[in-house]
């Protein structure tokens, strides 16, 4: 009996459903999403073992294939899936179509890095994954699940943040990845989101962009304030100011164009957006002092006010509180409980930043369990509520 068949016998004891949907119920689910038989499932796993077997000949004989040959065999491998995903798509067979679209990009990617490796061409890696994202936007623009246009947007904006990276020297010094990366990484993926929201025949990748916009401005935050916390300065090249100057003014345009935001959520997200700013610039808000030493204990006259260690968990905090606010009053509702759920969590960690030697003792232990309770319960408690009063506000 299969998970449907369960769940309708139980609709149809509880009288939810009677007997007549019951039979309509099964019957389309027999022609829309048939029962997978074991010997598909044996088929599919013989092709994979087949395919697994050629790897390993063409693998162990790799040096002594000529290279014509090499490449032939490449081109003939991404026909055939280039026609599969054509056949797929004439017998209406969706999953079977994204499966072969899918594969089709990875091959493409994948013959960029044989012809290179073929012919000596050079060119960093970087540069591979942004030509492949030029190269394959016609075809991912036809994706109709989100595999496809996930892995797109993933390897395309990886090669377009990290090329945007060499472009003042080739050879990247490790320290610029380390100060610059976090928040070029966000910016670029904020101009990606609000490209797919304003060109409409990018808005199937909105989903994607949006995740790697959210994942990528964590990372950022998350960065800057452990070196803030830690007391460390993070001056950057005038000409990296300049960049980030100009892609911030872009995504202010872009918020301010948005038709889906009301006046109020363009008011929190660009006082986000200037909050991050502030957070990553060397000198107007933060000095490099600490109040508490790595045994967290003070041992510093500089007033606890004035402390990076203190102001950058309270910036977090109300940066954090801003974005729940739109995404609540926008119904994104993972989002505005991860977003509740990291600010619980941030209050946690500033607990044990400011008391952490209490943990070192009984009575300690208890306050920091209790707390820790205490906002798990009120989290769980009133999150729903928060939210609602967030789809309430307007402006």
């Amino acid at each position: 009996m299969t998970a449907i068949d369960k769940k309708l016998q139980q609709w149809l004891a509880a009288n939810l459903i009677n007997p007549e949907q019951y039979q309509a119920i099964e019957r389309f689910e027999a022609e829309h999403n048939p029962p997978r038989k074991l010997w598909v499932s044996i088929m599919l796993l013989g092709v994979a073992v087949m395919g697994l077997g050629v790897i390993s000949l063409i693998a162990a004989n790799w040096a002594f294939i000529p290279l014509l040959v090499k490449l032939a065999l490449a081109l003939i491998i991404l026909s055939l899936v280039g026609v599969s995903i054509w056949v797929l798509d004439q017998h209406n067979h969706p999953l079977g179509f994204e499966t072969a679209l899918t594969g089709f990009l990875i091959g493409c990617l994948a013959m960029i890095g044989l012809i290179s490796q073929l012919f000596h061409l050079g060119g960093q890696w970087y540069h591979a994954l942004l030509g492949w994202g030029v190269m394959t936007l016609p075809l991912v623009l036809f994706a109709r699940r989100l595999l496809a246009r996930f892995l797109w947007v993933s390897i395309s904006l990886t090669g377009l943040v990290w090329t945007l990276l060499a472009i003042p020297s080739p050879d990247i010094p490790f320290e610029v990845i380390l100060q610059v990366l976090p928040l070029l990484g966000f910016l670029i993926a904020v101009v990606s989101y609000y490209a797919s929201v304003f060109i409409k025949p990018l808005a199937n990748l909105s989903a994607s962009t949006l995740f790697w916009m959210q994942f990528s401005g964590l990372v950022a935050l998350g960065y800057i304030d452990g070196l803030r916390t830690l007391g460390e300065r993070n001056d950057l090249e005038s000409y990296w100011y300049i960049t980030i100057l100009i892609l911030s003014l872009m995504i202010g345009v872009g918020i301010v164009l948005n038709r889906k935001y009301a006046l109020l959520n363009r008011v929190l997200l660009i006082s986000c957006l200037l909050l991050l700013l502030l957070y990553y610039h060397p000198t107007l808000f933060f000095n490099g002092e600490t109040y508490y030493n790595y045994f967290w204990s003070s041992t510093t006259t500089t007033a606890w006010w004035q402390a990076d260690d203190i102001r950058a968990p309270l910036l977090t905090l109300i940066i954090l509180a801003l974005y729940a606010m739109h995404v609540g009053n926008q119904g994104l509702t993972t989002s505005f409980n991860i977003m509740t759920l990291l600010i619980g969590i941030r209050f946690i960690i500033l607990y044990f930043q400011a008391l952490g030697g209490l943990a070192a003792t009984g009575f300690g232990l208890i306050i920091s369990g209790a707390l820790l309770i205490a906002i798990a319960w009120a989290w769980q408690q009133y999150r729903k509520r928060l939210q609602q009063w967030t789809q309430e506000l307007s402006l």
